[in-house]
């Protein structure tokens, strides 16, 4: 029994998925989607909501302001109003229906912008937060810059990977959206395990493969949420990412439906597009166990693999 429902964060399973296949690897996914509030998420925004509030940055009764894509927008959503505070939630017009659906009944003020607007220009939903919050009683949480954001995957995380698989892994898998996850994971393994690989994701036409690999980092449009960007956040750092794989939107969109086919588990875009690239790895026999980050699930985006 837990005293509060924000106890109920973190301690997700770890399952072996895909073991009909002829891998000479082992396959296993992080299903964050088994969090309260539905994603990865719940764990940086308590986080940083906490961090906040023990740094007197924030009390209750002000109202918190937060650029995403969706899932961090979610989870300051629910534990902010459990908190008592007010939220207003800056995203742009990829998100899905589902997502901006959830948003508004959770109570949040939600305000959409245009995913074609450049980063750094007035209309870009990052700039359109940072704008908004700069008023009294408001408080930009800013998942981009903040430490607590890749804190949240270094103190619970990362751990409970290493504690599920009793240090047997080789291999870890995540997406690279705000650079939490990937930094958190990577920084806690890189102290406790070092020879652990850090494999990120990262959608076609986004920057991160460009960035790391030295090419053209002009963005193009990409379907996949939660993963990708336009910018480089001041969290990342690409020196604690081993390797990065593109991935297109059909491929992502095709993983989904398959592990719901092989293995009844539902999974999101960017999962999809996680489980990908480890498929592809363990193909290549290069890792024995082999570990997934699965941010969250496919109901919210039915909409979108409904029409793909």
């Amino acid at each position: 029994m837990t005293g509060d429902i924000t106890d109920s964060i973190g301690n997700t399973p770890l399952i072996e998925i895909l073991k009909d296949r002829q891998f000479n690897s082992h396959l296993y996914v992080k299903l964050e989607s088994f969090n309260p509030g539905g994603s990865i998420k719940d764990r940086v925004a308590l986080r940083m909501i906490s961090q906040c509030e023990r740094h007197e940055k924030i009390r209750p009764g002000m109202e918190l302001v937060e650029a995403t894509s969706g899932n961090t927008g979610v989870g300051v959503a629910w534990i902010g109003k459990h908190k008592g505070y007010k939220v207003t939630i800056v995203t742009h017009d990829k998100i899905s229906k589902e997502k901006l659906a959830l948003l508004k009944h959770l109570g949040a003020n939600v305000i959409l912008t245009s995913s074609s607007s450049p980063a750094g220009s007035r209309t870009h939903y990052i700039e359109m937060a940072k704008e908004y919050a700069a008023v009294s009683g408001r408080y930009y949480l800013n998942q981009f810059c903040s430490p607590y954001n890749s804190e949240a995957h270094y103190f619970s995380t990362a751990p409970e990977i290493y504690q599920q698989t009793q240090g047997n892994v080789d291999a870890i898998v995540c997406g690279i959206g705000s650079g939490g996850t990937v930094m958190g994971i990577s920084r806690y393994f890189r102290e406790h395990a070092p020879n652990v690989k850090i494999i990120a994701i990262d959608p076609a036409g986004s920057i991160y493969h460009a960035d790391k690999y030295s090419e053209d980092r002009q963005p193009k449009p990409w379907c996949i949420e939660g993963v990708g960007s336009d910018f480089i956040p001041e969290i990342y750092d690409k020196k604690f990412v081993d390797e990065i794989y593109q991935v297109t939107d059909r491929e992502a969109i095709d993983t989904c439906h398959e592990l719901y086919t092989s293995d009844a588990v539902d999974i999101g875009l960017s999962s999809g597009a996680i489980v990908s690239v480890a498929k592809k790895i363990a193909e290549m026999a290069l890792y024995k166990h082999i570990v997934c980050i699965s941010p969250d699930s496919g109901e919210r985006y039915i909409s979108k693999l409904a029409a793909k």
